[in-house]
C-alpha cells in the first residue's frame, strides 16, 4: 500500500466517524428533549402550580387571622400600628 492510499483511507475513516458521532449526538439530543417535554417539565410545571396555590392558600389564612384580631381589639391594633410608624419613621432618618 502507497502512503497516499493509507492516507485516503484514515481520512474516510476519520471522515465517517465524524458522521457517525454527529448522528449519535443528534439522536441523543432528540432522546434528551423528549425525556423533558413529557417527563420532567410537566413535573415541575404541576410543582410551581401547587407551590403557587399554597402560597396563595396561606396567604388568604394570614389575611383572615389579621383581620379576626383586628376587628377583635381595634384600639390595640391602631396602637401598635402608630407605634411601629413612629418606630419606623424614626429610623429612616
Amino acid at each position: 500500500m502507497s502512503a497516499e492510499k493509507i492516507k485516503k483511507n484514515a481520512e474516510q475513516t476519520v471522515s465517517e466517524a465524524a458522521t457517525t458521532a454527529r448522528e449519535e449526538l443528534d439522536s441523543l439530543k432528540n432522546q434528551l428533549e423528549q425525556f423533558l417535554n413529557h417527563h420532567v417539565v410537566p413535573t415541575l410545571s404541576d410543582a410551581a402550580n401547587s407551590a403557587v396555590t399554597n402560597a396563595r392558600d396561606i396567604a388568604e389564612h394570614q389575611k383572615k387571622s389579621v383581620e379576626t384580631k383586628v376587628s377583635a381589639k381595634p384600639l390595640l391594633s391602631i396602637g401598635i400600628s402608630a407605634v411601629v410608624g413612629f418606630v419606623l419613621g424614626r429610623m429612616s432618618r
